[in-house]
C-alpha cells in the first residue's frame, strides 16, 4: 500500500474539456483520449469534495503518476495502491483531510494550512475594513497559533533532544526564536483590531494591516522551515524510536492537544 501526502500551498488551473470526478466513480486512464495520463488524472481529481471517493484504474504501474499529481495538487489528496497489476492497477483517492494524518509532518502541516486559511479570513475582512467580521477569525487564529506553538514548545522540541549552536543556529533555537516573534506580532495584530474596534477610526485598522502584512510573510517563511526541515526530522527519530509504542503515544497526544482547533475555519 502506497500513499501521499506531499504538502504544498496553492490552487489548481481549469479545464473545460474533462468532466471532474463524481461521488464515488470509477476513472479510468485507458479512456483518456489524446489527453496524457498525468493531465487526465489532475483534471478529474481536482474537485474532489470532503467525502468523495475515486477509485483509479491504470494499465501501467501508477505510482509515479500519482506522486506527480498529488504534488500539483499540493497534497490535497490521499491515494493508495490497493490493487497492483498487470494487467491493471486500481488506486484509491480520497480528499487528504478525510484520512487520518499518519505523520507529525501531516498533522502539524494541516493544522498550518488550518491556521493558514482563518488568518487569511481575518487579512480579507480588514482589507474590506470590516473590523466587527474580523475579529472572530482572529480569535480563533490567536487561539490556535498559540495552541499549535505550544505544542511544539513545551511537547515536540523537549521530547526531541537534538545538539544546539551556541549562535542559536540549530534549527530548533530558531524554531524557538520565531515562535516569540509570531506570538509578539498575533499580540499586535489583537491589540490594532480592538483599538479600531473601539476608536471607529482608520488609524488602528491601518497599523493591523501593516502588522498583518508582516506576520503573513513570517508565517510562509516559518512554515516552509518547519515542514522542510524540523518535521521530517522528528518523524525519522520517531520511526527510529525503540518498538514504535513511544513514537505512536507521542503523535496521539499531538492529536489530542491539537484536535481542539479542527473546525470553524471553512
Amino acid at each position: 500500500m502506497h500513499s501521499a501526502n506531499h504538502h504544498h500551498r496553492g490552487s489548481s488551473h481549469g479545464s473545460g474539456n474533462v468532466k471532474p470526478a463524481t461521488r464515488d466513480r470509477t476513472v479510468d486512464l485507458r479512456q483518456r483520449g489524446d489527453l496524457a495520463a498525468h493531465s487526465y488524472a489532475y483534471y478529474m481529481l481536482r474537485t474532489l469534495e470532503p467525502g468523495q471517493v475515486c477509485e483509479l484504474i491504470a494499465d501501467e504501474d501508477p505510482r509515479l503518476l500519482m506522486d506527480g499529481v498529488s504534488l500539483q495538487l499540493r497534497g490535497r489528496i490521499h491515494w493508495e495502491l490497493v490493487e497492483e497489476g498487470p494487467p491493471l492497477w486500481k488506486v484509491r483517492v480520497r480528499p487528504r483531510d478525510d484520512t487520518p494524518a499518519g505523520s507529525l509532518t501531516d498533522l502539524l502541516s494541516r493544522d498550518h494550512e488550518r491556521l493558514d486559511r482563518l488568518f487569511a479570513h481575518a487579512l480579507a475582512c480588514v482589507n474590506r475594513t470590516d473590523v466587527a467580521a474580523a475579529q472572530p477569525y482572529m480569535h480563533a487564529f490567536g487561539a490556535g497559533i498559540r495552541r499549535h506553538l505550544r505544542v511544539e514548545n513545551e511537547v515536540l522540541a523537549p521530547a526531541f533532544v537534538a545538539p544546539r549552536d551556541p549562535l542559536g543556529a540549530d534549527p530548533t533555537s530558531t524554531m524557538l526564536r520565531e515562535h516569540d516573534q509570531i506570538l509578539e506580532q498575533v499580540a499586535m495584530i489583537e491589540t490594532c483590531l480592538e483599538d479600531a474596534a473601539a476608536a471607529g477610526d482608520g488609524e488602528p485598522l491601518n497599523e493591523a494591516v501593516t502588522f498583518m502584512a508582516l506576520l503573513s510573510g513570517t508565517l510562509a517563511k516559518h512554515e516552509h522551515r518547519e515542514e522542510q526541515n524540523l518535521f521530517p526530522h522528528w518523524d525519522r527519530a520517531l520511526a527510529q524510536a525503540p518498538g514504535g509504542e513511544g513514537g505512536q503515544a507521542l503523535l496521539q497526544r499531538v492529536i489530542d492537544l491539537l484536535g481542539d482547533g479542527t473546525g470553524g475555519d471553512k
